[in-house]
């Protein structure tokens, strides 16, 4: 078989429309394992083990979402295994307190790249061409900026698109989509380093993406680009860290509630209360009284000539009478 027959036979497996994986011939003629063929209708084994290598959590995701997963990747033309596509699985903290909410949420995410390569091919199947307006970047006080030079983040960024003669306007505001973490160390929320180093450039990214997506609503609904998405991975960040503050503060035996605290407080009142009263029933432990020195009495007045009465002589000590009777026997 010639390299021509190989190349046709290659085609004819492609998916229409699909720039994922080509055909890859080896020395023995075979064609690559994980590139998507026209037979098939989801990931097989091997092709799902190789995306696992760049999204560990796909393994866990649910076989209807995979299957949604795939039919993205045929619809947009592009290539997961190349991570020019691929789908997240994030927490779903509804699930809390909701139990018919799943506890995953997926979401199939792109590149801005991704997402200009889908709009520009739809627009030239339908033989339009895609543009654009100049980018408007707005300050705190709604005034419009052609270039975004100040130091501080912009307020909000207008990315205006143009598909035949179809204008799509799509303003991202910062406050939406900015992504804050909680920093111990300043015991402050910030915002994340890539939104602080280039703030205007990742809000623009956002702005743009709402904007292909209006015009291309057929190939990029239901897909978003990363920056799109980085608040609620902030958000799970957050969360986690909360999580973990609560356990240590419960393994430390510390209230975490406003309540819990009251209702602490109070019981401790209570047990202070009780143990003042109880120690005020019990009697007091009488102390023993120390025997009382005799006082010396005061010297009667003597009348003149009369002679003192003699003084009274003190016993001498029984060891020292002792040792005055060893003598005399001696």
């Amino acid at each position: 078989m010639t390299g021509e027959q190989h190349s046709e036979t290659g085609e004819s497996q492609a998916i229409e429309g699909a720039v994922v994986q080509a055909p890859v011939y080896g020395p023995s003629g075979g064609s690559s394992v994980i590139v998507l063929r026209a037979d098939q209708q989801e990931f097989n084994h091997k092709q799902l083990s190789s995306l696992a290598l760049i999204s560990p959590g796909l393994l866990n995701a649910p076989r209807g979402h995979l299957a949604m997963f795939f039919h993205y990747c045929i619809r947009t033309g592009l290539d997961p295994f190349a991570r020019q596509i691929y789908m997240i699985g994030r927490t779903n903290w509804k699930a809390e307190k909701d139990p018919d909410e799943p506890e995953k949420t997926w979401t199939i995410q792109t590149g801005i790249d991704g997402f200009r390569a889908v709009a520009h091919r739809a627009a030239a199947k339908a033989g339009e061409a895609i543009s654009y307006e100049d980018t408007v970047y707005y300050d705190s006080e709604g005034k419009a900026h052609d270039v975004w030079l100040s130091k501080a983040y912009p307020t909000a960024v207008k990315v205006t698109v143009l598909r035949g003669a179809a204008r799509f306007p799509f303003i991202a505001k910062w406050d939406e989509f900015a992504p804050t973490f909680y920093d111990p160390k300043q015991s402050a929320y910030v915002v994340a380093k890539m939104w602080r180093q280039m703030p205007a450039h990742m809000l623009r990214k956002c702005s743009e993406a709402g904007a292909l997506r209006m015009a291309a609503p057929q190939d990029l609904s239901g897909v978003y680009v990363d920056e799109e998405m980085e608040q609620a991975d902030a958000e799970a960040v957050v969360r986690v860290a909360e999580d973990a503050t609560q356990r240590l503060r419960a393994a430390a035996g510390l209230e975490d509630s406003a309540e819990d605290g009251e209702s602490a407080a109070t019981a401790a009142t209570g047990e202070a209360t009780a143990d003042h009263t109880e120690r005020e029933d019990k009697p007091a432990p009488k102390k023993r009284a120390r025997a009382a020195k005799p006082k010396p009495e005061p010297a009667k007045d003597t009348e003149a000539g009369e002679e003192p009465p003699p003084a009274r002589k003190r016993a001498a000590p029984r060891k020292r009478a002792a040792a005055a009777k060893d003598r005399a026997s001696s």
